[in-house]
């Protein structure tokens, strides 16, 4: 981002709202602007999306674009933090849209209702500066990779299940590992069970998804270290993190140095169930 774009002066709300954040050095009153003219697409509203959202849009991300298709239902209360029992029934980007704005009226919020498709993601993510999947199944998380390689914006991939967690965040331009260099075309069958199959604590979303709301923000500040070519692991039972080193494959279909992204042969829908 360039430093024409952030001569915006904060007003006086802004210099309280954002008062820990700006003592920060790393982000000050230069990084509060740079964030307050960012533009985040986040792909689900389920537990890693509406964390992811919820602490963006509460850092002060001048411009969130929400996608989900789904509406709020019982059983998502307890994980997914932006929806309210009195939510039930509506439309996540309804429920999301209201809780956000409330939260922040500094942030422009614009909803997408519909899945993210092959023919349709490439329109939605461009002139994103970063993009954050929220999604629960390995056919949009592949989609998701394969689009931001494409188009060359970073991003940042998060699952979780049971207890457990796990984030990878890939910088395209940077020719970092992507998703597919350490997944390659695993299969939903071959996944193993869904989280409404196999249970989630409802922190573990909201951990993984606060990360990765997190490499959103150091990426845009440029400061810190990002998860690239390593993918953290969490275990909140034994209380255990760890990293495993991942390599670029130089003949990924997606980001090999002879790739060809078809899209048409990536995953077709958003499941944000956690």
């Amino acid at each position: 981002m360039s430093k024409d774009s952030i001569k915006m002066e904060l007003n006086n709300n802004q210099i309280e709202r954002y008062s820990r954040q700006i003592v920060l050095k790393e982000i000050g009153g230069i990084g509060q602007k740079r964030l307050l003219k960012s533009k985040i697409t986040i792909i689900g509203l389920g537990g890693l999306g509406s964390t992811t959202a919820y602490y963006l849009a509460g850092a002060g991300i001048g411009n969130l674009k929400i996608i989900d298709f789904d509406y709020v239902d019982l059983s998502n209360i307890h994980r997914q933090i932006l929806h309210f029992t009195k939510d039930i029934n509506k439309k996540k980007t309804e429920s999301a849209f209201e809780k956000l704005t409330s939260l922040n009226p500094d942030c422009n919020i614009e909803k997408i209702d519909g899945k993210i498709v092959p023919k349709n993601i490439e329109s939605i993510i461009k002139n994103s500066d970063f993009v954050i999947d929220g999604s629960d199944n390995f056919s949009t998380k592949m989609l998701i990779n394969d689009a931001c390689v494409k188009l060359k914006i970073p991003f940042t991939i998060a699952g979780a299940l049971r207890y457990h967690g796990q984030i990878i965040t890939v910088v395209p331009k940077k020719k970092t590992t992507c998703y597919r260099c350490v997944f390659g075309n695993i299969t939903e069958e071959a996944s193993g069970m869904s989280c409404s199959q196999a249970g989630v604590i409802g922190v573990i979303p909201g951990i993984m998804g606060s990360i990765e709301a997190f490499e959103a923000i150091k990426y845009l500040l440029d400061f810190g270290e990002l998860l690239t070519n390593k993918i953290l692991f969490v275990d909140l039972l034994t209380n255990q993190y760890n990293y495993i080193n991942v390599f670029r494959d130089v003949e990924c279909l997606t980001c090999g140095d002879n790739s060809n992204i078809n899209l048409m042969d990536s995953g077709s829908e958003i499941n944000d169930k956690c």
